[in-house]
């Protein structure tokens, strides 16, 4: 197999892929910390955790539109670029009302990604369903690494 662009562009949109899930699961595991620091309850946490993925479900269709309008790579460029300036804001968080923005805008530039990271894979590969595949496999990746990480840094360093 000679490498070729595409097998950058499908190993970069998997990477992003499970960058943008590796955000999103790194928080679950900290919730006792952030509790603490906030001094709130779970339901607390867990209605910023519900506004992220509820904002990653909602931008899964105007992503698709944004990526006819402006273009796939600039789109998931957008994703990766918003998910990380969102992880950074969550973790400087002064209060719980902006730890919950900060989480439904991670969600929301999450969920950017993956549907025009496909429709961007598609036109680059004719065998699409190995490519999307080898994509898709970012996700459960980060779910097998992210949470037991984070709560080894959360554990060691604090949130």
């Amino acid at each position: 197999m000679n490498w070729r662009y595409k097998h950058t562009a499908l190993a970069l949109c998997t990477l992003a892929f499970t960058a943008t899930m590796v955000a999103r699961l790194v928080i679950s595991p900290l919730i006792p910390q952030i509790r603490l620091e906030f001094g709130v309850t779970n339901a607390t946490v867990g209605l910023g955790l519900s506004g992220m993925w509820l904002a990653y479900a909602l931008a899964q269709f105007p992503s698709g539109v944004l990526g006819d309008r402006y273009g796939e790579r600039t789109v998931i460029l957008t994703a990766v670029g918003a998910t990380a300036v969102a992880s950074l804001l969550i973790a400087v968080s002064p209060s719980i009302v902006a730890f919950i923005a900060f989480a439904v805008v991670l969600g929301a530039g999450a969920g950017l990604h993956y549907s025009v990271a496909t429709t961007f894979l598609t036109r680059q590969f004719d065998d699409i369903g190995r490519a999307i595949g080898v994509h898709v496999a970012g996700g459960p990746v980060a779910g097998l690494a992210a949470p037991p990480l984070a709560a080894f840094v959360g554990s060691r360093y604090g949130w």
